[in-house]
């Protein structure tokens, strides 16, 4: 398994790791659409996701952020993430799934910034994530 829980106060943290950072970017969407629920088997729609930042800490909450809004508000349940383009300051990628509006097991109401980095540690890129829940 890519990522694990953190204990946080009030929150829950994610720890998520890949072999690259793209690779990361999709493992950390991967956990977040999987803690809410998000996840389905099947689905025939296909949604771009593009966000922009200064760095890839802030375009990996960026990112996550779109994700949420998918899920959360627009009722998008995901069966497939892919980076189709990652630089210093933008990042897109496609959610394949469907809108089902299935019912979510829990609501995250913000990706935060807190104690957010991304970091190589021996063969793999890691960062711990903060969800405001």
């Amino acid at each position: 398994m890519p990522y694990t829980l953190v204990d946080h106060t009030a929150d829950i943290g994610m720890r998520v790791s890949a072999p690259t950072v793209e690779e990361l970017f999709v493992e950390a969407a991967h956990a977040l659409c999987d803690i809410m629920g998000g996840l389905t088997d099947h689905g025939e729609d296909a949604v771009t996701v593009r966000a922009a930042g200064i760095d890839h800490d802030e375009l990996l909450v960026r990112w996550l952020h779109e994700v949420l809004f998918l899920v959360e508000v627009k009722g998008f349940r995901v069966s497939g993430i892919t980076l189709q383009d990652l630089t210093d300051t933008g990042v897109t990628g496609m959610l394949a799934g469907s809108f089902s509006g299935a019912p979510l097991l829990a609501e995250v109401k913000a990706v935060t910034y807190h104690n957010l980095e991304i970091a190589r540690i021996d063969n793999a890129c890691v960062a711990t994530i903060i969800l405001d829940m």
